[in-house]
């Protein structure tokens, strides 16, 4: 633990919880995609590209900022409502099943029922009365040396990275690969390619694009700045709380704003799909994973 740490009541807390917790491990083949920061790491991006390559998966999450809370499934509730605004996302990707619940246990009973052969556990690492057969651990380089809540980023020690099965550290967009410490862990690399901005069912590439950025995400600036970096002229910005719902009162001011600037409104696709609405663009990305991360997966799972 950090100097820091050692002096945070609720850093002591959270390694308490883990160390005296005694997880049960679901008994189809299950994969947690976690992190160990507050906010976006990257993991809905990972759990999409899981589920697109996983034959008979289906994605668990806890639907952050849905409106309904319980256990809900795309087959009935396919919505953001529901299933929050990541799993709707998920679920408009992938076709795969999501299930959305608190209840983690619950929710592999139901994913059992509709056959899945491969759970996708969404952002479950701090789960301490599960674990999954693959823990899959997403860092950022500044999580290195970050502490915890309230004097850091983290939810919990870095320490905490031992109970993962393989580290992959999120670049974003950037071009370089800095030198990391061997933790002992398989260890890759994930970034992300900016294919342009999808908008009225083109894709624009972003160069000289006049853009009003707006969006409800835990990173807000690492979407305008990749906007900026991709070559967009951005002329004007909004930013709302994670998870974010947009009102259609707001949605309107942005839009006057865009036509006013001459500019076209983007968000992130994550905001776009909660949005629901085909007069927005939103930032066309895929994730690219380096170092053989697929090789590994395949030697993992049981299929």
């Amino acid at each position: 633990m950090t100097l820091p740490d050692l002096f945070n009541p609720y850093a002591w807390a959270v390694k308490l919880l883990r160390s005296s917790s005694k997880p049960k491990t679901p008994d189809i083949f299950s994969i947690n995609v976690g992190n160990l920061r507050m906010g976006g790491t990257g993991k809905t991006p990972l759990v999409i590209e899981l589920a697109r390559r996983i034959e008979s998966s289906a994605i668990i999450t806890l639907g952050y900022g849905r409106k309904f809370k319980g256990l809900y499934t795309s087959r009935e509730h396919p919505d953001p409502y529901h299933l929050g605004d990541e799993g709707y996302m998920i679920f408009k990707k992938t076709g795969r099943d999501v299930i959305a619940s608190k209840d983690r246990f619950k929710a592999v009973e139901i994913a059992k029922n509709y056959g899945a052969k491969v759970l996708i556990f969404d952002d479950a690492f701090q789960y301490f009365k599960l674990r999954a057969h693959l823990n899959l651990l997403i860092l950022r380089p500044a999580d290195l040396k970050s502490n915890v809540f309230p004097f850091g980023p983290l939810r919990e020690p870095f320490e905490s990275f031992k109970f993962s099965d393989a580290i992959i550290f999120n670049l974003k967009t950037s071009k370089e690969t800095p030198k990391f410490p061997d933790l002992g862990k398989p260890t890759f690399i994930m970034r992300y390619q900016i294919e342009g901005i999808e908008y009225m069912g083109k894709v624009l590439d972003l160069k000289g694009l006049k853009i009003f950025a707006f969006c409800g995400i835990a990173d807000p600036f690492s979407f305008i700045n990749s906007l900026k970096n991709g070559g967009a002229e951005v002329v004007g910005y909004r930013i709302f709380p994670d998870h974010w719902w947009i009102g259609e009162r707001t949605l309107e001011g942005i839009l006057k704003a865009s036509k006013r600037l001459n500019a076209i409104p983007v968000c992130t696709e994550k905001d776009f799909y909660r949005l629901g609405r085909e007069d927005v663009g939103f930032l066309k990305i895929s994730t690219v994973l380096e170092g053989g991360f697929w090789e590994f997966l395949k030697s993992k799972l049981p299929l």
